[in-house]
């Protein structure tokens, strides 16, 4: 007799199990994915803001990125860009000041690199997700 293949019970314990790891999985998946479309959106806010700087020592010229906090976008160079679906922007000019999540907040960089103040931007809430220019002095932007 030829015993080649699976049997129905193997099959359905097969099934079974597969379908049992994927409802474990797919919960954890779904959360890291957030949160790394979250940490996304916290890099693109340090990028752009040192692309603004690099463009004002570059032209020569001095160079505003805008955060609309209620469109949940930024402007910079006349291109306006929208954050990912699910991601809140919060925003302020100073260590003690509430967490603003609605208006605009701009900042300028000079030819020389500096900027025209502090800025903080807090991507969902999460202060690990938090990006600061620093002061007038150099206006380096990071998280």
């Amino acid at each position: 007799m030829n015993n080649r293949g699976f049997t129905l019970m193997e099959l359905i314990v097969t099934l079974g199990l597969l379908a049992i790891m994927t409802a474990i999985a797919v919960p954890a998946t779904s959360g890291w994915r957030k949160n790394a479309q979250h940490k996304e959106a916290a890099r693109e806010v340090v990028s752009v803001l040192r692309r603004a700087r690099s463009i004002a020592v570059q032209q020569n010229q001095s160079t505003t990125v805008t955060i609309d906090l209620t469109n949940r976008k930024y402007t910079l160079a006349g291109t306006d860009t929208i954050f990912s679906k699910g991601v809140k922007v919060e925003s302020k000019v100073a260590v003690g000041d509430a967490w603003a999540q609605n208006g605009t907040i701009a900042i300028t960089f000079r030819p020389q690199g500096t900027a025209n103040g502090t800025i903080f931007v807090r991507i969902n809430g999460d202060n690990n997700l938090q990006v600061r220019v620093d002061s007038t002095a150099t206006g380096l932007a990071h998280m």
